[in-house]
């Protein structure tokens, strides 16, 4: 026998056809005679010789009968030259591919360590689809796989490869995060204690929210803004036992990041069959600009009820000194009053905001 029975490895596409051509030369057999023997037309066995055809399982075993070699070193033999081939292939996409990078914040992606990645485009190319789990760089192919919608005029301000990347980045986090099994009873609750945790600083109230959240089966998850991705907040549901709420701190306001979290909360508990993600400000259907108007009244009524705020409205005081009279008496950090004022222009964006902090990212 001319041919081990050993595996062949090879960086370049080796058509099996040219080993069982080899093997027939050395034996002094024929295609013909090969073909008689393995009860095959002789065309099959040329084509097979001239990589116009690929050796089946069924082959296989004949020519292990036949020549006495394994099956399994053919089948070893013709996957090796099929994936070199599709290598081959591969290193043309990646190739014509590359221009897809200059879609996302490549650097500053690799900068805080969410890729590694050399300095070559093909290497960063290939890092980026192994980070957002995707065969196609085009931004697209992401937002195709989760789901989620821009409207025109977002997107020609927000980064499509940018939101990718960040929205990909919160739901790997959240993949790690260990949660009960979601119980919108639970979740209610939490929303509750959350509420009453408002006035303290990021690195007591992030911890105690989350631990809340896993609670009652919802992944919180923190995720730093990169530029242009445009998002205050996104949610989404990871299982049918667990959701996700992803924010930013896009706009760093102490009233913005609260009012973002409740109107998120609210896509959990009230808008779960929509679709799969939900972003605050993206979407152009007219059906879920209702429903993020709904998320927007239940933010606000959960964190002041209607009511208070009426009664609150109609004394037409708006000092720092009533609104933190009025905070304490319902139960919130003054900036959520002033921010709601604000919004509601019954006060200038100008006015008490040294009651409104900033929330920074650790340094």
């Amino acid at each position: 026998m001319a041919t081990s029975d050993a595996r062949v490895l090879s960086d370049m596409p080796i058509p099996p056809g040219e080993i069982l051509e080899e093997e027939l030369e050395a034996r002094g057999m024929t295609q013909k005679e090969l073909a008689a023997r393995l009860g095959r037309p002789a065309q099959a066995i040329n084509e097979i010789i001239k990589a116009k055809k690929a050796i089946t399982p069924h082959t296989a075993i004949g020519l292990g009968k036949v020549l006495g070699i394994s099956p399994q070193f053919w089948m070893t033999l013709e996957a090796d030259y099929r994936m070199a081939l599709e290598m081959n292939r591969e290193r043309e996409a990646l190739k014509a591919g590359e221009k897809w990078l200059d879609e996302y914040p490549i650097r500053e992606i690799i900068k805080r360590g969410w890729i590694k990645a050399g300095r070559d485009r093909a290497s960063r190319l290939t890092a980026l689809m192994s980070f957002l789990g995707v065969a196609v760089a085009e931004p697209r192919a992401y937002q195709q796989a989760v789901g989620f919608r821009i409207t025109d005029a977002a997107g020609r301000k927000v980064s499509l490869g940018a939101l990718a990347v960040w929205l990909r980045k919160g739901e790997l986090d959240a993949r790690e995060v260990d949660t009960a099994d979601y119980d919108e009873r639970t979740f209610r609750q939490a929303l509750a204690r959350i509420r009453g945790i408002t006035g303290r600083p990021p690195d007591e109230f992030i911890p105690a929210m989350s631990d809340l959240c896993a609670e009652a089966g919802v992944a919180f998850c923190m995720v730093r803004a990169l530029p242009k991705s445009g998002a205050n907040g996104a949610t989404r549901w990871l299982t049918d036992r667990k959701a996700m709420i992803q924010m930013s701190l896009r706009h760093k306001w102490a009233d913005i990041f609260w009012f973002t979290f409740f109107h998120e909360a609210c896509h959990l508990l009230k808008h779960r069959t929509q679709r799969r993600i939900v972003i605050d400000g993206l979407d152009p259907d007219p059906k879920m600009a209702r429903i993020e108007a709904e998320a927007d009244r239940f933010a606000a009524d959960f964190l002041i009820t209607p009511d208070a705020w009426d009664d609150f409205c109609d004394g037409d005081c708006f000092t720092a000194e009533s609104v933190n009279e009025f905070a304490g008496s319902v139960g919130i950090a003054p900036f959520v009053v002033v921010g709601r004022l604000q919004k509601e222009r019954r006060i200038g964006y100008n006015q008490l905001t040294d009651l409104k902090p900033r929330y920074e990212w650790p340094a």
